[in-house]
């Protein structure tokens, strides 16, 4: 005969052993845990509250055209503040919105307490006149700030300049002039301003009087050419140098010159 009597089943002990154990190592856990926790919040509140971290100086270098004092209100800083509670990219932001600011750096030093400033300024490498208004040149050739009274480098005159596409065909055409400029003073020959035309035909003006006319990228081999023909032609101040033509010269306002090839 079968016994169907229901039977009790009964934990084994490996089975509680390890059930134990898993309540111990929650245990801990939990406790680390809090452990951890509670050090972290004594680790924000001392570093909040610690004189240690209190601003002592501040400190400003690169600046030639942005004053110091800006710099300070950018900054949002002052002495006694928490370097550390202190939002730094925000301030770093606030700085390069400042058109004369090119890049800038700001680190943190714990002793003494100081925070500096590194800022990396654009330079100012000639004035441009567009729409008689006047604008600073960086020396990558593009346009970084309204110009104030003062002027720098040579001037670029650019009162019949309609650029076709905005800012984009302008920052072109700049950057082709700081390029010619630069590659005429190359061969010792000293630039008094530049004008840019209608349609970006650019005339150089030389100190010497006589004018370079050029129409696109200015290249060395054109301005060998403009040498050669100062030599042996000798013009006289007030001569127009065409170089727009590939291989050849063309001298205006003085037709007993003709053609340099």
């Amino acid at each position: 005969m079968i016994d169907y009597k229901e039977t009790k089943k009964t934990a084994s002990r490996k089975k509680t052993l390890s059930k134990i154990n898993l309540a111990i190592r929650f245990s801990i856990w939990l406790c680390l845990g809090i452990s951890g926790t509670l050090i972290l919040l004594c680790a924000v509140a001392y570093v909040v509250n610690s004189e240690l971290f209190h601003l002592k100086t501040i400190e400003v270098k690169g600046n030639a055209h942005v004053d110091r004092n800006e710099v300070l209100s950018l900054l949002d800083l002052e002495r006694g503040d928490n370097i550390f509670s202190w939002d730094m990219e925000a301030a770093k932001g606030r700085l390069l919105a400042n058109p004369w600011i090119k890049d800038i750096s700001i680190s943190r030093n714990l002793i003494p307490s100081r925070v500096t400033v590194r800022i990396e300024e654009h330079r100012p490498t000639a004035t441009l006149f567009l729409k008689d208004k006047p604008y600073y040149v960086s020396e990558e050739g593009s346009v970084f700030a309204a110009a104030t009274e003062d002027t720098y480098g040579f001037m670029i005159q650019a009162a019949d300049y309609e650029p076709a596409n905005g800012d984009e065909d302008l920052n072109g055409v700049l950057k082709s002039a700081m390029n010619a400029v630069a590659i005429v003073e190359s061969r010792r020959l000293k630039v008094k301003d530049l004008v840019i035309e209608a349609g970006g035909v650019m005339n150089i003006r030389l100190a010497m009087g006589i004018t370079l006319v050029i129409l696109g990228e200015m290249t060395p081999r054109k301005v060998d050419l403009a040498l050669r023909a100062i030599r042996e032609l000798k013009p006289v101040s007030g001569t127009i140098m065409d170089l727009t033509c590939k291989d050849k010269i063309v001298l205006r306002n003085r037709g007993q010159y003709g053609s340099q090839g």
